[in-house]
């Protein structure tokens, strides 16, 4: 009995203690699941920042194996989705639709990266594969309006695209058909594709209202290309969705570009940098070390230099103003306006190819698509539709006449065939030369023109070099080259006497009163560039007439300039007799006056630019601000060109001096016209005036409260 006792209490105890262990397995399990999932949770809220996009979306979604059938099947077209009742011009406005990118309106195909659905309030993704026909360095572009996108993967993964090119991210931004260099974003950077790989690729558009076209070109890497638009014999689709129901998304790649947001938090922006702001070699030239002068000594034969453009005697009272010219510049320097709302048609009718009936549709030229039966029913959208269109570079076709350019244009850009043609006879020049031979072309920093019609151009040309000893400099200097005939080798000269001073001191004049915030500013400006620049040939000069808000003189006395000079005037203010108080206090004949306003933000390099575009008894520079906006700031400059504006001007102090200075009697207590009368009395002696769009300037918006007094009893 008790044998049998003792089996089955060791029995109990077997099973009892079996039953724990499968109770402790169960709980360990629970707790791992329970884990699991709480740290799944946690990584899905924790924004981008913690989370791999790419791997958490497909781990939430199909696998990518999980493609339509015969992807690969459709040679010539690639995917394209519509979302349609989707408001605003912005990228983000789309990616913010709870739609995008899972649940499009429409699935298609197009057979070619241009299209123009004559429609409004929708957004596009196309996709698919590229196919380049040799391995070579490409570089692409895109134009559009409004937004867009183009993004091409490394291979063929979806997962790893990269942003080569866009136009805008506020909605505000758009191109005309064609029109490749309007941004500095819309090209990409050269990217060396092979020949028999597919590359997968993503455009994205977004189109509010009016015109809605979109184009994807490329070329080669080569100084003479010429973007056009990939056709079809490049393209194959990612997936064929014939067959497949609106409802079957699982074949829809998500990319870094398009993804589902549901869970995840929309980042600010994806470009770093806005347009306007955009960084420029231009903008820190100063830092550059220039290329010893006795090595460039007597590179080119000097030559007589006097442009047909150049008056002999005075002209009639406030004629100057008609006739000031624009030079042109190259690289582009993005001067122009682009996200102002102003600058509508005024920019495009300047091109003489501008067909005022048809306006911008006139760049668009359709193509037949053999696939497609075309029904036109009078109005679109015309989803199916494809176009050709040639580059459209209206920047370099805007009128030279300062009096009738927009003021929303910026400089004209020369094309890249014309300045590169420059920059080779100059460098020919320079290795011709045995102290020279070892340098070779870095960048092109800096080409400006003053055309002469007919006759010839004077060029600045501003060259980043590096010697035979890996060191890096700058080389700035004018040449002239005569007309061109196109059968002749480009023959540059040294235009006589015509050869800016780079350590000319430079005297920054203002005439105030009661103006002590702007005062102020006006001076940290002066120290802003004198901090950056380190630039000791410059010198400040504040004419006060007996400012009662401010203690001028002993702020300057704190001021980290260096130098300045100051003097009290009594009476009334005087803008003419002002400045020509400040003139009278330079001695040095040989050194540039520039006469200015309070109300102005500096870029860092105006010294720099004031001396190079000033030559003694020969030039004055005359830069364009630009007039902010009143809710505009130098981060985000909108506002207009004062292309009508001449009281911004650099002049050596010799030439002030012949030609009478200011005028202190017409003008007194009273301003406005005294810049156009001394334009008038500039190019009356004989002088050129430098007109430019200098980046980085800016008139500060302000109202007329507490200006100065107008006691004149007239």
């Amino acid at each position: 009995m008790f044998a049998v006792r003792a089996f089955n209490h060791r029995k109990t105890m077997l099973y009892s203690f079996n039953l724990l262990i499968i109770c402790i397995v169960i709980y360990v399990f629970i707790s791992l699941r329970a884990n699991h999932v709480d740290a799944r949770e946690k990584n899905l809220h924790a924004g981008p920042a913690k989370t791999n996009v790419n791997q958490d979306i497909y781990k939430r979604e199909a696998p990518l194996e999980n493609e339509p059938p015969e992807a690969q099947g459709m040679p010539g077209r690639v995917n394209m989705h519509v979302f349609e009742d989707c408001c605003g011009g912005s990228l983000d406005q789309l990616r913010n639709n709870l739609l995008y990118p899972l649940f499009p309106n429409v699935r298609t195909t197009v057979s070619r990266l241009t299209v123009s659905p004559q429609w409004s309030n929708y957004g596009l993704r196309i996709f698919g594969y590229l196919h380049p026909s040799e391995t070579e360095e490409f570089i692409f572009a895109v134009a559009s309006d409004d937004n867009s996108e183009f993004w091409l993967s490394l291979d063929e993964s979806p997962e790893n695209i990269q942003l080569l090119a866009y136009v805008g991210e506020t909605g505000n931004e758009w191109t005309a058909p064609g029109e490749f260099g309007k941004f500095a974003s819309q090209i990409s950077k050269p990217l060396l594709l092979v020949k028999d790989m597919k590359y997968f690729f993503e455009v994205v558009l977004k189109q509010n209202t009016g015109i809605d076209h979109l184009e994807i070109a490329w070329r080669l890497n080569h100084d003479n290309g010429t973007f056009s638009v990939i056709t079809s014999e490049f393209l194959s689709l990612y997936g064929d969705e014939s067959s497949l129901q609106m409802g079957d998304i699982e074949h829809i790649p998500q990319t870094k570009a398009s993804y589902d947001r549901l869970l995840e938090s929309i980042p600010s922006s994806p470009h770093p940098v806005g347009e306007k702001i955009r960084e420029d070699p231009r903008d820190h030239i100063y830092k550059y070390k220039m290329l010893d002068e006795s090595y460039l000594k007597d590179l080119f034969p000097e030559c007589h230099y006097k442009p047909s453009y150049v008056f002999t005697k005075q002209i009639e009272r406030y004629q100057g103003v008609y006739l000031v010219h624009f030079s042109s510049v190259y690289p582009n320097d993005y001067t122009r306006q682009t996200h102002d709302l102003n600058d509508e048609m005024c920019f495009y009718t300047q091109d003489p190819s501008f067909q005022a009936d048809k306006g911008l549709a006139a760049y668009l030229t359709e193509v037949e698509d053999p696939d497609v039966q075309k029904i036109d029913t009078g109005e679109g959208p015309f989803w199916q539709r494809v176009y050709d269109v040639k580059p459209l570079n209206p920047a370099s076709k805007q009128t030279t006449v300062v009096a009738n350019s927009c003021r929303t244009a910026g400089n004209i850009v020369m094309s890249q065939d014309h300045a590169m043609h420059i920059v080779r006879a100059f460098l020919k020049a320079l290795h011709s030369r045995e102290e020279t031979r070892g340098y070779s072309l870095l960048r092109v920093v800096n080409v400006v023109r003053r055309e002469d019609k007919d006759v010839g151009s004077r060029y600045l040309v501003e060259l980043e070099l590096v010697g035979p000893h890996s060191q890096k400099v700058l080389v700035s200097r004018y040449v002239y080259a005569q007309a061109e005939d196109s059968s002749k080798q480009m023959f540059l000269c040294s235009p006589k006497a015509f050869n800016w001073n780079p350590s000319a001191t430079v005297h920054v004049i203002v005439a105030v009163k009661n103006q002590a915030r702007w005062i102020i500013q006006f001076i940290r400006e002066m120290e802003k560039v004198y901090r950056a620049t380190g630039d000791k040939n410059f010198n400040v000069i504040i004419i006060d007439y007996n400012s009662s808000d401010m203690d001028i003189e002993k702020r300057l006395k704190k001021a980290k300039l260096p130098s300045y000079k100051f003097k009290r005037m009594e009476g009334n203010f005087q803008r003419t007799g002002g400045l020509q108080a400040g003139i009278d206090l330079v001695e040095d004949e040989h050194s540039i006056l520039f006469l200015c306003d309070l109300h102005l933000y500096y870029p860092v390099n105006i010294i720099n630019s004031i001396r190079k575009h000033c030559i003694e008894g020969k030039m004055v520079y005359a830069p364009v601000v630009l007039r902010l906006d009143c809710d505009a700031s130098p981060r985000v400059p909108n506002g207009l060109w004062e292309v009508a504006g001449y009281g911004l001007m650099g002049i050596y102090k010799s030439d002030m001096d012949r030609i009478g200075g200011m005028n202190t009697i017409e003008f007194t207590d009273t301003w406005g016209g005294e810049d156009w009368e001394l334009l008038d009395r500039i190019l009356g002696n004989g002088l050129e005036v430098e007109r430019l769009h200098l980046r980085h300037f800016f008139h500060h918006f302000h109202s007329k409260r507490g200006m100065w007094v107008n006691n004149n009893p007239g």
